[in-house]
């Protein structure tokens, strides 16, 4: 299936055989070529998931929709111009044209890969944030700081799949992701109450009940979490364990 430049450099060697391309512009061409191929290739693949998707569920008309959208975009690039009678044929397209096309193309990548950066932050952000405990200053978070940050991703992921018309199933996705952080700020709440109460039989002296929220607890957590990293990615989070729970074992120590 040939793609549209193909189909407007073909036109314009027949209309202008002495325009040569600069082998810069054919690199860009070609460029541009391998990304409208492999949206093409993106789309065949996501129609043939609907495909199964009806097929599954029995639902013959939507099958028949989706048949017909697959067989006008398998056939789209190799049909001939169609043009009513009386009509006049289009008029060839121009390198300044192409040109044109090209720089709109390649500013519209590099918006979409910043939108895809933004979100792919956010989501960072939000595995970052999803802990009890800070993970590059080991001090304890409550719930409510914590439903405050992962909210504010969200808000910075729902900004930005309004804008670009997010799927539904993906609105939905999102939707069922927010109504979580209530529940995990209630979860959290009752987790440190629980904490809290322990530490409270036990009959501490106050340095020691607070060696233990403020050293101790938060130390243990960022182990449990270092176990779940690579070797290297965990590191880190063992050193600053360390780092907390060293005072606490030095002469004079709590």
């Amino acid at each position: 299936m040939k793609s549209s430049y193909e189909l407007a450099m073909e036109r314009l060697g027949k209309s202008n055989p002495s325009a040569k391309l600069t082998a810069e512009q054919k690199k860009k061409l070609a460029e541009l070529d391998s990304k409208y191929a492999a949206k093409i290739a993106e789309r065949e693949i996501f129609l043939k998931g609907e495909l199964g998707k009806a097929a599954s569920k029995g639902d013959y008309e939507a099958m028949e929709q989706l048949e017909r959208v697959q067989t006008h975009q398998q056939s789209a690039g190799d049909e001939p111009e169609q043009r009513g009678p009386g009509r006049p044929p289009k008029a060839p397209v121009s390198l300044e044209h192409a040109a044109q096309a090209l720089e709109a193309a390649s500013r519209e990548h590099e918006r979409l890969a910043q939108q895809r950066e933004s979100v792919a932050k956010s989501l960072r952000g939000i595995g970052h944030d999803d802990h009890c405990v800070d993970l590059e200053r080991g001090v304890r978070r409550n719930g409510q700081r914590i439903a405050a940050d992962i909210q504010a991703h969200i808000e910075q992921v729902r900004a930005i799949a309004q804008h670009e018309g997010l799927s539904q199933s993906g609105v939905e996705r999102r939707e069922k992701a927010e109504r979580v952080v209530p529940k995990m700020q209630a979860t959290i709440a009752f987790v440190s109450g629980y904490v809290r109460q322990q530490v409270e039989q036990r009959d501490l002296t106050p340095p020691a009940s607070f060696a233990m929220h403020a050293k101790l607890i938060p130390s243990l957590y960022l182990d449990r979490v270092a176990q779940t990293r690579t070797v290297r990615d965990g590191e880190p989070l063992r050193e600053l364990a360390e780092r907390l729970r060293a005072p606490l074992f030095e002469p004079g120590g709590v």
